[in-house]
């Protein structure tokens, strides 16, 4: 039974007190062998449908439960995740282009005035889907004459051609 998605079990339900009251099996162990559930559900269902009537039978709506600790309640939740999305930490008066533990902190302390620490920032990202992108160090292979030569020849004209189509260089992964 429980392996069957909600919709099915409330089907399920239904069909055994149908049988029940239209005389088509007469006892809770003949509903049970028929729809292959246990009789102690057979029972349950029956007495609730006797006192609450066919409401009770009907599969539950299930509302997302609070986690435990959370500081941040879902429409402060929608704030801070679009700022991140619309903004930059410049844009806010903040140091840097990209979002860091520290900055959405920040923005968490603004937008919601809830203190959290850099860790629980961390945990926080990571349950609404955000991962680490930017690597901590260098990559040994990186070659500083061909990004030093890139930066002063090729990058220039990019940047000039950006602002000729009134275009905004965006830098991504």
């Amino acid at each position: 039974m429980r392996r069957l998605p909600p919709a099915a079990q409330e089907d399920l339900r239904l069909r055994v007190v149908s049988a029940l009251e239209s005389g088509r099996v007469r006892t809770y162990g003949q509903a049970a062998e028929m729809f292959g559930v246990s009789e102690r559900s057979v029972g349950t269902w029956w007495r609730a449908s006797r006192t609450r009537g066919r409401q009770a039978l009907l599969a539950a709506v299930r509302t997302p439960r609070a986690r435990k600790g959370e500081l941040i309640d879902e429409s402060a939740r929608g704030a801070v995740l679009r700022a991140m999305r619309d903004y930059t930490p410049v844009d806010l008066g903040q140091s840097g282009v990209m979002w860091t533990r520290a900055s959405v902190r920040t923005l968490i302390r603004l937008v919601c005035g809830a203190s959290m620490t850099e860790r629980g920032v961390g945990k926080w990202l990571r349950r609404h889907g955000f991962t680490p992108q930017r690597p901590a160090r260098r990559s040994y292979r990186q070659k500083d004459d061909e990004v030093s030569q890139w930066l002063e020849e090729e990058y220039p004209a990019i940047r000039a051609r950006a602002n000729g189509e009134k275009a905004e260089l965006v830098w991504a992964d």
